[in-house]
């Protein structure tokens, strides 16, 4: 049985204030089913971070996990802290990512409307996408939510860097049957 601050892997979240290594921004970055993400500061290198604040529950605790454990790979957004703190009255994780300043996916494809992705541009997100997949394959893990939301840039056009987020309905493949409840974003679900 693992123990309660223990998120795998040997990774134990930080039980200190955040607010002794950040400063919390009110900047809202993002809403998430499971969360509002915010943008906090280093205190000591004044670098710009996202910040991830999810009730502790054990489904929580499995997204940041598996999140944590596939934050290697260049395609997906690494978390580079983790803290246990009472936030609002309530038991957290606050969870610090890589600050992604160049956007979704989603608004980049609703930005070009009038002028499409040429076949170049669509192969190369698409190879970007496959190696985070890959990544987390090569991992056991399923992400089970992609779509144009959650992937971000990590700078603006040209520059950026996709990569991969959200891990929310992530699951390690190697147990049985892990795969067998459906989960899915309505406006993406197939028909069937």
């Amino acid at each position: 049985m693992m123990q309660r601050n223990q998120l795998g892997d040997g990774k134990v979240p930080k039980s200190t204030p955040i607010t002794d290594d950040y400063e919390i921004s009110s900047r809202i970055l993002g809403l998430g089913l499971n969360g509002k993400v915010v943008q906090c500061i280093h205190r000591r290198t004044s670098d710009k971070f996202a910040l991830k604040v999810l009730h502790d529950n054990p489904k929580s605790r499995r997204e940041v996990e598996l999140h944590w454990r596939a934050s290697g790979c260049r395609h997906i957004v690494a978390i580079r802290d983790v803290y246990e703190n009472t936030y609002a009255g309530a038991n957290c994780l606050l969870v610090v990512m890589d600050c992604m300043e160049g956007g979704e996916l989603f608004q980049r494809i609703q930005d070009r409307q009038d002028s499409p992705f040429t076949e170049r541009e669509a192969a190369q997100i698409m190879h970007e996408i496959c190696i985070a997949v890959h990544h987390l394959h090569s991992m056991n893990i399923a992400h089970r939510d992609l779509k144009p939301e959650n992937l971000l840039y990590s700078a603006p056009m040209p520059l950026g860097v996709l990569k991969l987020t959200d891990f929310g309905f992530a699951k390690e493949t190697s147990i049985k049957d892990t795969l067998q409840t459906p989960c899915y974003t309505p406006y993406y679900v197939a028909p069937e």
